[in-house]
C-alpha cells in the first residue's frame, strides 16, 4: 500500500496510472524532485516523516546509489536502495 496524504491507495493504482512520479532510485545526481507518496511499511513512512521527508517536500538528489543521498532544506539524508526504490517523486524542471 502507498501512503498519501489521509488515505493509501494500491501500487498498481498509482504506477499503472498517468502519473508522471518515478522511483527515486531512477533520478540522477543534481536532479530535484518533489515527493510524491512512498509503498514502505506503516513504520518506514513515518521515520521518513520524522527526518524531514514531509508530503510533497522538494527535494535535490546528490549522490544515487548505495546509500542514496537527497538534500530536504539544510539537511541530507541518506537513504539505503530498497527505501529509495519505494519512494515515488514527480521530477522538477530545472528553474
Amino acid at each position: 500500500m502507498l501512503e498519501l496524504p489521509g488515505q493509501p491507495i494500491p501500487v498498481d493504482r498509482v504506477v499503472a496510472g498517468p502519473s508522471p512520479a518515478v522511483r527515486l532510485s531512477d533520478l540522477m545526481a543534481g536532479q530535484t524532485a518533489r515527493l510524491h507518496c512512498a509503498a514502505l511499511s506503516p513504520q518506514d513512512c513515518a521515520l521518513l516523516r520524522a527526518i524531514g521527508l514531509t508530503d510533497h517536500c522538494v527535494m535535490r538528489i546528490c549522490k544515487v546509489g548505495e546509500p542514496c543521498i537527497v538534500q530536504v532544506r539544510a539537511t541530507r539524508i541518506g537513504l539505503s536502495r530498497a527505501v529509495a526504490d519505494g519512494i515515488m517523486v514527480v521530477p522538477q524542471e530545472p528553474s
